[in-house]
């Protein structure tokens, strides 16, 4: 005689109810260790990153740069328009090895380092593919936020980014009007830099 077949459980019976709940568990934490492993925080290094400037006056350029920087740079190594940018430059570190020029550039004439400490850049969106894209973000230098889109060439592993390009920013935008009658100062200053940061 053939046993009766055991009883089938229903899908509200505790069981299956547990199981499913594991199954759901064990998704969402598949989905969280995935996504944390495309996204990766870069911290820039500032010991080997520069910021660099030239401005032009009738008599004598200013070749100079920043000596102290920071910031970091969240992206997905394959996918660069995922990447979110903030970044910090102190106007105070500014050296163009001439002792009173950069005094000078500190003062309210220009970068006005007392009540304007810092640079900072912010990131909107990163447009583009492979190795060149344009980051456009928005930059605050002296009080005054303007969004700007710069070329950049980037380098990126799951422990190491190095970003480099180049602009031209117009320092009268920015509240930097001051001229000098003997010396006429070029309003357009090309900036170049070169960031490179760690995973943390």
């Amino acid at each position: 005689m053939t046993p009766p077949a055991p009883p089938r459980r229903s899908l509200s019976h505790p069981a299956h109810r547990i199981a499913a709940g594991t199954l759901c568990v064990l998704a969402m934490v598949a989905s969280a260790s995935t996504a944390w492993s495309e996204s990766h925080r870069y911290v820039i290094q500032p010991e080997a990153s520069e910021v660099a400037f030239r401005a032009t006056s009738r008599f004598m350029n200013a070749d100079g740069r920043f000596h102290r920087l920071g910031g970091e740079v969240t992206a997905d190594p394959a996918d660069l328009a995922t990447a979110r940018i903030l970044l910090s430059i102190e106007t105070n570190s500014i050296d163009t090895g001439i002792g009173l020029r950069d005094r000078h550039l500190r003062s309210a004439d220009f970068f006005d380092v007392e009540r304007f400490p810092t640079i900072a850049f912010e990131s909107v969106r990163v447009e583009g593919s492979g190795q060149h894209v344009t980051v456009a973000g928005r930059l605050t230098m002296r009080g005054v936020t303007h969004e700007i889109a710069v070329p950049v060439d980037v380098t990126m592993t799951a422990v190491a980014l190095v970003a480099t390009g180049e602009l031209v920013l117009n320092r009268g935008q920015y509240g930097m009007n001051y001229n000098s009658v003997l010396n006429p100062i070029g309003n357009e200053v090309r900036v170049t830099f070169t960031f490179r940061a760690r995973a943390s």
